[in-house]
């Protein structure tokens, strides 16, 4: 069943954005719960557009939809439900939305045989030498999170989660959502992971995580919803390596479908091989004037939203809202760092400190460092990192082939 129907999913969202106010059921539209707006003749599903896709079933035996008008965002359409005759008291508008991606991979008998007729032999190397290249040069581990968390360890994830997400998106210079909304996602996936409805897939360095990937699961789908890697590895392309970690999980779990949901980015493109429209769709009571007309105007706001993103008015909005806001400041892993060959022959050791990794870490040296050692590969734990002891500006990195002095410009 979709897990966004299910009382993991809606309990959380009615407490968060709902008041906790018991969500209606009818019988005519099965199984998706509605909240009542403020015009009180109008419902929309519980979840709104923060689902992963719905799906629903009618049932023209009742009426209970009469002088109603109901919106179910985020339908998606290659789920279909079979069979879903339409009332004849019932019109329906469906507007579409966002364009979705997802991975069939029922096409294929395993991972070798997606992976080899998935991608060229190019590209397939590329994505294995970044995967040698971190696996050579730091200690890694891939661990997932199902079934069975303690708190403690399920809130210590959580905030790593944020820190990453919060991070890059400063990087990036957007705002989102996520963070605005991170104490309903953290109550969420802790809920449906127990109910193995949720699952998390990491990559960690030294056991901390570096990529962590949530997904919902319904049924033979894995529904992929959030991800972030940490910035300081940018060249090792993490976030390609944990979708070939969730790919392999799939293949060995039984999953037909890797659902990348709603948005068009270059790594959806590279991964599905398949592609689908999110839609919003609005029914109403055909004999009602009022429910007509609110129908259509619902219709025309919906369809007049989606023509501003097509124009990517939403891209330079997200923009704007990151600079408007007083709490978040733009940050770039490596800016006004200079980076230059070591000339002097020796190195007086009581001018500088020796760093360990993870106080290497937690410098914004960090992902200039990863980067040397991606150029050269190396363990870290072979990496020296030196901090002169008057000037906090001025590092050395010594490994094999790689003697460097990193300097602030400014």
């Amino acid at each position: 069943m979709n897990p966004f129907v299910q009382k993991e999913f809606t309990s959380k969202w009615v407490k968060f954005f709902s008041n906790n106010r018991k969500p209606y059921h009818f019988d005519f539209l099965s199984p998706v719960p509605f909240v009542r707006s403020k015009a009180r003749y109008i419902f929309y599903n519980v979840g709104r557009n923060i689902t992963n896709g719905l799906t629903y079933k009618l049932n023209e035996k009742f009426q209970d939809y009469r002088k109603k008008v109901f919106l179910l965002y985020d339908v998606i359409s290659y789920q279909e439900e079979s069979g879903n005759s339409l009332p004849k008291g019932i019109g329906i508008k469906k507007v579409r939305q966002y364009k979705g991606y997802l991975t069939r991979l029922s096409r294929y008998t395993d991972f070798d045989d997606f992976f080899l007729s998935h991608y060229s032999s190019s590209s397939r190397m590329k994505l294995r030498k970044n995967e040698r290249k971190l696996n050579t040069n730091f200690s890694v581990d891939y661990k997932i999170v199902y079934g069975e968390i303690d708190k403690d360890s399920y809130h210590e994830l959580m905030d790593r989660l944020f820190e990453l997400i919060d991070h890059r998106f400063k990087t990036l210079r957007i705002d989102n959502d996520i963070i605005n909304k991170k104490e309903y996602y953290r109550e969420l996936f802790y809920d449906m992971i127990l109910a193995k409805k949720a699952i998390i897939h990491m990559i960690c360095h030294n056991d901390l995580p570096i990529a962590i990937s949530l997904s919902f699961i319904s049924g033979d789908t894995l529904l992929y919803a959030i991800n972030t890697f940490d910035t300081r590895y940018r060249r090792y392309n993490l976030g390609h390596l944990a979708i070939v970690n969730m790919v392999k999980w799939c293949f060995a779990n039984n999953m037909q479908i890797l659902d990348h949901s709603k948005g068009t980015y270059d790594y959806k493109l590279r991964w599905a091989n398949e592609s689908y429209f999110f839609e919003n769709h609005i029914l109403y009571d055909r004999h009602s004037m009022k429910c007509r007309m609110t129908a259509t105007m619902m219709a025309k706001y919906f369809t007049f939203k989606q023509q501003l993103r097509n124009k990517k008015i939403n891209e330079t909005y997200v923009k704007l809202r990151f600079k408007l806001n007083p709490k978040r400041n733009a940050v770039k892993d490596g800016e006004n760092i200079k980076l230059v060959d070591l000339k002097e022959k020796s190195i007086n050791d009581n001018d500088y400190d020796i760093l360990s990794n993870k106080e290497v870490h937690k410098l914004d040296i960090a992902s200039v460092v990863y980067d040397l050692i991606y150029s050269n590969p190396q363990s870290m734990d072979n990496v020296k990192v030196l901090k002169r002891k008057e000037n906090c500006w001025e590092y050395i990195v010594l490994a094999k082939g790689i003697r460097k002095k990193i300097m602030r410009t400014v």
